[in-house]
């Protein structure tokens, strides 16, 4: 069978006025537009000042806020993070069947019988967004040679999360070809983020995005070429503050809903025991070693049948039903995990690579065991002076026990981290520092080799946010 609807095809408008031509509103309501010229462009630093840098931003924000029925308009800082184990599990279901397509030989129709998400109203856009997807998925496969199965898999997952959520903004059944839905991005952006730009670029979006500082380093090759770079005068590093992009009421359409519309709550049972604090009485150092139970060694495989070890390190048991939280260094590169609780003879293997992030450097795996889960604080902050304990395997001596305290914050490639004086070496990644009642207060990830016991950990408000649907609640 033959696919007679035609796809989108865009070609990169040339820009001397970025925000003045992004600004641009075409309502042209024709279906039959094939050939579109859209705006891609990076616009970095900033011409006269950050007041004014704002101004303009606000500007564009007034403009299209009372337009969005007939021009779709976003204003992000990020995009959403995927973390609602009801939705991972029904995208993997949409992601076992495209996955068979990227491996084999491809297929016009059965591309487009398959199913992406949503489907737009509109058939030229519907069939672009599985060609654009397509595209996707092989430029991360060339841009990614080393990664293995359940990394592309997390991938699509994301970005088909993405998909779902922001393509109902933005071409809701009034949307036509003619019509240039704008998005535009402000601050720091991921490459992944930066990815899915493109894509949306691919299917008529203009785009802008705006970093007043610095432009992201290491671009696609192909994000490159397709997009344009506007540098302004002056660069402007400092931290700054824009008000919420609030549109206007009375946009026609019923299709734009908020994220909490559109995505299911998680449904994990809660059976964690309430921590009780108000006595304030801290726990032994006895007591909090017997905790131990709480935190496991995972062992790093690349292949099961030829038992090939990569590595090992260290877990924290997050929640019963077997999530345990660690860092994604630990487990990246490897297709397979065996998990090793204290007091029990079983390894546990698993290849449920269930999420991760790159910048936190955290990752959630999952096993097949009831557990015991620890309490992840919640409230309140560290403060220099005060006294912790780590629990981990460092150089594969199992839930090795270490005191010390906190001895400052640092922020190591704008990530916020604890620093911390309780020995560790390597094996020790993905290991529980506690506070003394017991609670979960950051995750081991890093020693510096010169320093004596100078030792990172990812702070629990980070856990928290990373983990919010996987943590028990007490």
């Amino acid at each position: 069978m033959i696919v007679s609807t035609k796809p989108l095809k865009t070609i990169l408008k040339e820009t001397n006025n970025p925000l003045e031509d992004f600004s641009q509103v075409n309502e042209n309501y024709n279906n039959n537009v094939y050939i579109k010229e859209v705006i891609l462009v990076r616009y970095i630093g900033i011409n006269t000042s950050i007041e004014t840098y704002i101004e303009n931003i606000l500007n564009i924000d007034r403009y299209f806020s009372s337009r969005m029925s007939t021009s779709p308009y976003l204003r992000l800082h990020r995009l959403e993070i995927l973390s609602n184990i009801n939705d991972i599990k029904k995208l993997s279901i949409v992601w076992d069947n495209w996955e068979t397509m990227i491996n084999n030989s491809f297929y016009s129709h059965s591309l487009n019988d398959a199913f992406l998400c949503t489907p737009l109203e509109n058939d030229t856009l519907e069939w672009t967004k599985k060609l654009a997807f397509r595209e996707i998925l092989l430029l991360y496969l060339e841009t990614h040679p080393n990664s293995n199965q359940t990394l592309f898999k997390n991938f699509a997952i994301k970005f088909m999360n993405w998909i779902e959520i922001y393509l109902p903004k933005l071409f809701y059944p009034k949307i036509t070809t003619g019509i240039s839905p704008k998005v535009l991005f402000i601050g720091d952006i991921k490459h992944h983020e930066l990815l899915f730009l493109y894509f949306l670029s691919r299917l008529g979006c203009d785009i802008c995005y705006m970093n007043p500082k610095e432009d992201i380093v290491y671009l696609y090759p192909e994000i490159e070429k397709y997009s344009t770079l506007h540098k302004c005068s002056a660069l402007y590093p400092d931290k700054f503050t824009i008000p919420d992009f609030l549109p206007t009421r009375n946009i026609e359409h019923a299709s734009i809903v908020s994220r909490v519309e559109t995505v299911s709550q998680a449904t994990i049972p809660n059976t964690a025991l309430p921590l009780n604090l108000s006595n304030t009485k801290e726990y032994s150092y006895e007591m909090l070693a017997g905790l131990s139970n709480s935190v496991v060694m995972i062992k790093v495989y690349d292949n099961h049948n030829d038992n090939n070890t990569l590595g090992y390190g260290s877990g924290v048991v997050i929640h019963s039903n077997g999530y345990i939280l660690t860092n994604l260094h630990v487990v990246t590169g490897g297709t397979l995990f065996s998990v090793i609780f204290e007091n029990d003879t079983n390894e546990y293997f698993t290849n449920e690579l269930i999420k991760y992030h790159q910048g936190y450097d955290l990752a959630i795996i999952r096993v097949d065991r009831n557990c015991s889960p620890l309490i992840v604080k919640t409230d309140g902050d560290l403060v220099r002076g005060q006294k912790i304990v780590a629990i981990g395997s460092p150089l594969g001596l199992f839930n090795s026990v270490s005191d010390g305290i906190v001895s400052g914050f640092r922020d190591i490639n704008e990530i916020p981290m604890i620093q911390f004086t309780a020995p560790i070496s390597n094996g020790s990644s993905g290991g529980a520092l506690l506070d003394m009642f017991g609670r979960l207060v950051g995750l081991i990830t890093a020693g510096f080799d010169k320093g004596q016991n100078i030792n990172l950990a990812v702070p629990f408000h980070i856990i928290n946010q990373f983990a919010v649907n996987f943590i028990e609640v007490n």
